[in-house]
């Protein structure tokens, strides 16, 4: 154990490197990420399933330090912090500023991963695309968090003391979980990424659909423009057709109208995706963190 500013820290996060990556690169990816999102929306005046993923990923980030108490994850001090969650009463010590710009991007990134992978799946051995992502989800979420958790715990980024079950600690002395919290982690990406569909996505998703927003929509009519013929000695003249905005380019490609104010349907989108982002990250990610610590009275001198 490491006494450094009052508190008992793992020796591995006293120092590790490459601290100025996440204290400057991923809050200024992310907020590109978030910039770009926003602009795209501006330029079709549509919510697209970027600005969704990236925006609801992003806001379910509050429960994220909840969830760390949970795990017994302890954050490298190192790290630049913030103090806005300083009101949960439960939390893990420290609250990196980095992580809401890593959840604008990462879950995003996971979903898009998985719903590709899936779909190849899909059309290799004609299952569906729910059948491909149970397949999928226990070794791709093994392996995506081996890699990501597997780096942070070594470099001392991050690390589970002691963790819940077994783990496997590195040489540096920074530790992973084997079996909790990877297993669980194979529920909720892969869930949330199957009920957002894959993008770009022609219709409304499973998240739009349980909320109901099928109510404000009717099956789009497709006109079929009538072919003339040309006889033969006779010149055919092309017609460019009007150029879309970005605007009708987005509606175009739906294969639904909407019935209300538009700017209502939205809304009520960025509605459904919310209410299902939020419920089901507590449901299925915080929620049994905070049980099983609870029910088998884990401890942590790290994370008390």
């Amino acid at each position: 154990m490491v006494l450094v500013a009052q508190e008992l820290i793992p020796p591995v996060t006293a120092d590790p490197v490459g601290v100025w990556f996440f204290n400057w690169v991923i809050p200024i990816a992310g907020s590109v990420f978030i910039v770009l999102a926003i602009a795209d929306v501006v330029r079709r005046r549509r919510l697209t399933w970027g600005f969704l993923f990236l925006f609801n990923s992003m806001a379910v980030y509050w429960m994220e330090t909840a969830g760390d108490w949970g795990q017994m994850l302890f954050y490298s001090p190192a790290f630049a912090e913030h103090h806005l969650l300083d009101w949960l009463p439960l939390k893990t010590p420290n609250d990196p500023l980095f992580m809401p710009f890593a959840y604008a991007a990462y879950w995003g990134v996971h979903a898009l991963l998985v719903l590709w992978l899936s779909q190849w799946v899909s059309s290799r051995f004609g299952w569906s695309m729910l059948k491909s992502m149970i397949v999928l989800a226990i070794p791709v979420n093994y392996v995506w968090d081996f890699v990501v958790e597997g780096t942070a715990t070594a470099m001392g980024w991050w690390t589970y003391d002691p963790g819940i079950g077994p783990v496997l600690e590195w040489d540096s002395g920074g530790r992973i979980t084997l079996l909790w919290t990877i297993g669980i982690m194979c529920t909720w990406p892969n869930l949330i990424a199957y009920w957002a569909g894959k993008p770009p996505v022609r219709g409304l998703n499973h998240l739009e659909r349980f909320f109901g927003l099928e109510r404000f929509t009717s099956p789009k009519v497709l006109v079929r423009e009538p072919v003339s013929a040309v006889g033969s000695g006779s010149v055919a003249l092309s017609t460019e057709p009007a150029r879309l905005t970005k605007t009708q380019e987005y509606d175009h490609f739906l294969n639904y109208d909407v019935t209300i104010a538009r700017w209502k349907f939205e809304l009520m989108r960025l509605g459904a995706w919310c209410v299902g982002f939020q419920l089901s990250f507590a449901l299925f990610l915080v929620g049994p963190l905070l049980i099983l610590r609870s029910v088998l009275g884990a401890d942590s001198v790290y994370v008390p």
